[in-house]
């Protein structure tokens, strides 16, 4: 199903939305049987076009900070094991390593 029929919103698909209201107009009977689904299909395929082009940057963006966030993720992961602190000794083992040079 399509959008409501504004050409201002689709320009690029405007003639195909004023072929399909005259046609509409035209054949106000006929219309149930199929006589204007071929302009139908031609308005879809061109919506279908007109949002791809609108989708694509948006995707990209996404992909962008997608990868970025990634980066960060791993970046974190490292310092967490290499770094003080890290995930492999724990809190218990840093407290035991922390007790046992106060006692000597």
């Amino acid at each position: 199903m399509h959008p409501a029929l504004i050409p201002e919103k689709h320009p690029m698909c405007g003639k195909y939305m004023e072929a399909l209201v005259q046609c509409r107009k035209e054949n106000p009977y006929r219309k149930f049987v199929g006589v204007c689904s071929e302009i139908t299909w031609e308005l879809s395929a061109c919506l279908k076009e007109e949002k791809k082009g609108v989708r694509e940057p948006r995707q990209q963006r996404y992909h962008e900070r997608w990868a970025q966030k990634r980066l960060d993720d791993q970046a974190r992961m490292e310092q967490l094991k290499g770094g003080s602190g890290g995930l492999e000794g724990g809190p218990d083992a840093t407290e035991a390593a922390a007790g046992a040079s106060a006692s000597e």
